[in-house]
């Protein structure tokens, strides 16, 4: 190609008035594109999972399974994207969690959830009569990052309900609200309770009462008259129940006529199978969770929230105090402010280098190439949709060491032209002949070694995909700043300056000792190369000791601590011992406030969390440390309290995920066919595990059986005295759990009238046997003469996936092991315990693991695109097979530095850093594919092998280490971020290393290459 005739540089030289109206433009663009930016902490990523729930009232848990749970899970696996299916069936409820596959494009996802309503639509008519349809809830990940508390002082439930009903109404008009939900509501009923022995002595049947009560309430329409000139409504009163109507309700007892308090105790009070509780730093409380519609701005909507609360706190009455126990806009906004500032430090470090190591003129011309190359990428970022977030935020800081590798490769070049002696313009405009396509070649690889993080399906590639973009956007833009921009700055930076024409005899210390380091390599280039290959390997070798993980914890303040009781604990006991925990927590300095979900998990206030589901066993706590470090102090004294308080029940506390949520990092799933022996198998598991000292917290999901009675009906003894089976559990169902019989309708509400047996009544199992069941002709007969009654135990919980019993064993490691080798080391036990198990049986691992590997798998699986891309381009720039593979065998020898850096200071080679790996490889080849193109430019000149591999590494090793150190110290400031840390260690290393073997080893193999050829051309000639 001739670039003397599509010379951008010169083009723009000669256009210096458009071109720089055009940087005019760019730099306004770019600074209305930074303003407009959404802020968020982490990007969105899709949770692919959706909740199924079913009911049939009455029904056994093994029934719901083969007649309900079944036919739902057997529908769902004909979804396209489908991956997984999990249920938990209890006795006339089951719960089913659909997962689609891990590498679901995003926009798959909202079809896939419309088709799985459209079979739940039509499967409905194959399930039982009285089940319905079931309920689909595809909003599993809307996230409330916005929490008030509403707790009162001297108000009634009821009354707190009415001021939280009209707190939420008036927020609802803030802009860009989304979904709102209230938490901690205590529903109310009015429960008639009823002696079965008086009701026997008045001859009166409860089925009276519910005749009775109904009759008084029914809405029933009374007409209306009509004259000639208009309609006039006839209304009945007495056609709709209150509280205190009730009392006034009479019932015929033979010729008597009775008061219904003196049958039954009115009382208002919470159902007896309870709602899930709220508390606020201990106090009960009721609590509205707030999300924002997608697309708005987070640090607008913020503000607007706070301002409409005050305006409501002002007219709320003395007593009610609202806090805030969830405050993301605060958060993103720290969050944004904190690494615009690590920003700011990256370009003060890049700078720094380019002023010490060019010069103030040099240096300058590429410090101006920096907001030149931002502003194009916050242009290019608003297009794209892109906010500013914590993976994004971070890109544009790795860019940063990258982007200036242009900019300073144009004006080194610049200035070693004017050093020979050459025009100002001419020098500017003939650094794009000679590195231009290079640069671009070299730019396309770094840009190709991030494709795995741009194209990987999974959430994890998904979650990081900003990281590809932006440094997509910003490496083309400084590609593009350094061949239109950066010659016009340096002819306008350059102009007069003193510049002495290139001596020899003027190098510097380290100009002389890197020509002996070179001149040492060549001679000694066997030796260089079989040291080089022995170092790699120890590498190698070395990197079985490296720690890995997924992702790190979150740095945000907060820990979740959850607490799980045996299946069968009432939600009391758990509120109970919750309280327990909010008392020592009340007395740790370090808690800044705490909120408690008690029945239930917390609500999703943060997007990668492990969501809890409803059950009256479980307690989760949010605690809000002062800061990063009193939460590490908490989180380890809290693990002794709780490992010494609270020992007979299952305990976690952890901080925030980064990334897909994980839970219980250890996880092993054991299937099979019969959930009995299944949970057997897990139990023997979950011995084997207990053993290993590293693992705490050990526990599995399904619990142990629970107590039972059943009642076996002799058929025949209850036809003959008119009592059938369904009239027999209805009267039970009432006695025990009570049925409703109406509702009061008190304003925009509904409270059930429930009729249930007394207290007293309910809790004497011994009068079990002698409940009277009234048969359809009036008669009373005790249940022990249709019935016998044997005690046994039976499954409170069903769990299934797949269509297979499920059992998942649990578990924590130990402060200061690493998950990912415990888990590695407990491997053989898992497989020699899985090799006992008979056809049918398995184990499988699960949590941070299976997590890991999917993560792991999409990367590698983009991999082969990747090299294509690399060996493409660079097939293209160097148009030799054997270049092509020196350039391509340089890339491994970082990974020695990647292992010094990581090894000694125990970072995890996660997630995070592997992909820091990947990009290395880019930013190795890139140098490396430039000292070779200058090599074949030299050899065109005439040189000799050597005289073009001395020259041309001595006139790279100025740019190529001048753009290392912009990489590596501009990786500093990210190097004490919790996330992108292992990213910059691993970079850092790489790149110190590979930068030693660019300008030492690639000179060696280059020699032996061209010696090569040499021969060869001998021969043929």
């Amino acid at each position: 190609m001739n670039f003397e005739k599509y010379n951008l540089s010169s083009w723009a030289l000669g256009h210096q008035q458009l071109v720089s109206f055009l940087l005019l433009i760019i730099m306004v663009a770019g600074c209305l594109s930074f303003t407009s930016l959404s802020r968020d902490e982490d990007p969105a990523f899709t949770i692919k999972t959706a909740i199924i729930s079913a009911d049939w009232p009455g029904a056994s848990p093994e029934e719901m399974v083969n007649l309900v749970a079944d036919p739902i899970e057997k529908t769902v696996q004909e979804l396209r994207w489908f991956d997984s299916v999990d249920s938990q069936t209890r006795a006339g409820h089951t719960e089913v969690t659909v997962n689609l596959l891990d590498a679901t494009p995003p926009a798959e996802v909202k079809p896939s959830w419309q088709e799985l309503r459209k079979k739940m639509r039509d499967i409905a008519a194959t399930l039982p009569d009285s089940v319905g349809e079931p309920v689909v809830n595809d909003e599993y990940d809307a996230t409330y990052g916005t929490i008030y508390g509403i707790t009162a002082d001297g108000f009634s439930n009821a009354e707190l309900r009415d001021i939280t009903d009209r707190i939420q109404r008036e927020l609802r008009t803030v802009k860009d609200i989304g979904r709102t939900v209230q938490l901690g509501i205590q529903h109310e009923q009015i429960v008639l309770s009823f002696s079965a022995r008086q009701l026997s002595t008045m001859g009166i049947s409860p089925d009276d009462i519910m005749s009775a009560l109904r009759k008084n309430n029914a809405v029933t329409p009374s007409g209306s008259l009509r004259t000639l000139n208009d309609r006039v409504s006839i209304d009945v009163s007495g056609t709709s129940l209150t509280e205190g109507s009730l009392k006034h309700i009479s019932l015929r007892s033979g010729d008597r006529t009775l008061p219904l308090t003196d049958i039954v105790s009115i009382t208002r009070k919470p159902p007896q199978t309870p709602e899930p509780v709220f508390h606020v730093n201990g106090q009960p409380a009721q609590g509205i969770a707030i999300a924002m519609l997608p697309g708005g701005n987070m640090l607008e909507f913020g503000p607007a929230l706070d301002q409409k609360l005050e305006q409501i706190k002002a007219t709320l009455p003395h007593g009610i105090t609202v806090s805030k126990i969830a405050n993301q806009p605060a958060i993103v906004d720290e969050a944004v402010d904190g690494f615009l500032h690590v920003l700011m430090e990256a370009i003060v470090i890049v700078m720094a280098v380019s002023f010490v190591s060019l010069g103030l003129r040099a240096g300058l011309v590429v410090a101006v190439a920096i907001p030149i190359v931002l502003a194009l990428t916050f242009t290019g970022m608003e297009l794209a949709g892109i906010g500013l977030q914590r993976i994004s935020l971070g890109a544009l800081i790795i860019a940063l060491g990258l982007l200036v590798d242009d900019a300073m490769i144009t004006i080194e070049s610049m200035v070693s032209h004017l050093e020979k002696g050459e025009p100002l313009r001419k020098a500017a405009s003939s650094a794009f002949v000679k590195t231009a396509f290079p640069m671009l070649t070299g730019t396309l690889v770094m840009i190709a070694g991030f494709i795995p993080v741009g194209f990987a399906k999974s959430m994890a590639g998904e979650y990081c995909y900003s990281l590809f973009a932006v440094i997509f956007i910003s490496l083309l833009s400084s590609w593009v700043v350094a061949v239109l921009f950066s010659p016009i700055s340096g002819v306008w930076l350059l102009a007069g300056a003193k510049l002495h024409k290139h001596d020899e005899n003027r190098k510097g210390r380290l100009s002389r000792a890197y020509e002996s380091l070179l001149s040492f390599s060549l001679r000694h280039r066997l030796a260089i190369t079989v040291s080089s290959v022995l170092l790699f390997g120890l590498s190698v070798w070395s990197s079985q000791w490296l720690k890995s993980e997924f992702f790190p914890a979150s740095d945000r303040p907060e820990l979740l601590i959850s607490m799980t009781l045996p299946e069968n604990t009432t939600q009391q006991a758990t509120e109970s011992l919750t309280k327990r925990l909010e008392q020592i927590l009340d007395k740790e300095d370090g808690v800044q406030s705490y909120s408690s979900y008690i029945g239930t998990g917390a609500v999703r206030f943060y997007l990668p969390m492990d969501v809890l589901s409803d059950a009256e066993n479980i307690s989760q706590l949010v605690v809000v440390a002062k800061d990063l470090d009193t939460r590490k102090a908490l989180q380890a004294k809290l693990t002794g309290i709780l490992h010494d308080q609270f020992s007979d029940i299952v305990t976690r506390i952890s901080p925030l995920e980064l990334g897909p949520p994980v839970g219980w990092p250890l996880k092993y799933r054991v299937t099979g066919p019969d959930f009995n022996q299944t949970r057997i198998y897990a139990r023997q598991l979950s011995a084997i595990l207990s053993k290993d000292p590293r693992v705490t917290g050990l526990n599995m999901t399904a619990g142990d059986p629970q107590r039972a009675v059943n009642i076996h009906i002799d058929q025949t003894a209850a036809g003959m005295v008119g009592l059938t089976s369904e009239r027999i559990a209805d009267t039970l169902n009432m006695f025990y759990s009570g049925v409703q019989v109406t509702e009061l309708r008190e304003g925009n509400r509904r409270t059930e009238v429930i009729l249930q047996a007394s207290e007293a009544d309910r809790n004497n199992l011994a009068g079990l046997e002698g409940t009277l069941i009234t048969s359809e002709s009036g008669a009373r007969v005790p249940l022990s003469q249709v019935g016998s009654f044997s005690w046994g135990l039976k499954n409170p919980e069903i769990q299934r996936r797949n269509r297979e019993s499920s059992v998942t064993i649990q578990a924590d490691v130990t402060n200061g092991q690493n998950v990912d080798n415990v888990g590695k080391e407990l491997l053989p036990r898992i497989e020699e315990f899985r090799e006992k198990m008979p056809t049918g049986y398995n184990v499988s691992v699960s949590g941070a693991s299976e997590e890991s590997d999917k993560g792991n798998d999409s990367l590698m699986s983009v991999l082969p695109v990747t090299i294509i891309v690399m060996l493409g381009v660079m097939m293209i720039q160097l148009q030799s097979y054997s270049r092509v593979i020196l350039a391509t065998l340089m890339a491994p020898f970082g990974f020695i530095g990647v292992v010094a850096a990581l090894l000694p200071t125990g970072t995890p080679l996660g997630f995070v850093a592997l992909l820091g790996v990947i990009a290395l490889s880019g930013m190795i080849i890139r140098n490396a594919i430039i000292l070779i193109s200058e090599v074949d430019e030299n050899l065109k000149l005439g040189l000799a092998n050597n005289e073009s591999i001395v020259n041309a590494a001595k006139h790279r090793a100025r740019p190529i280490m001048l753009t290392a150190c912009a990489a590596i110290f501009g990786m500093i400031p990210i190097a004490r971020q919790v996330f992108w840390g292992p990213m910059a260690f691993a970079i850092i290393g790489g790149l110190v290393a590979a930068t030693f073997f660019t300008l030492t080893l690639l000179p060696a193999l280059l020699s032996f290459l061209l010696d090569h050829e040499s021969r060869r051309t001998e021969e043929i000639q």
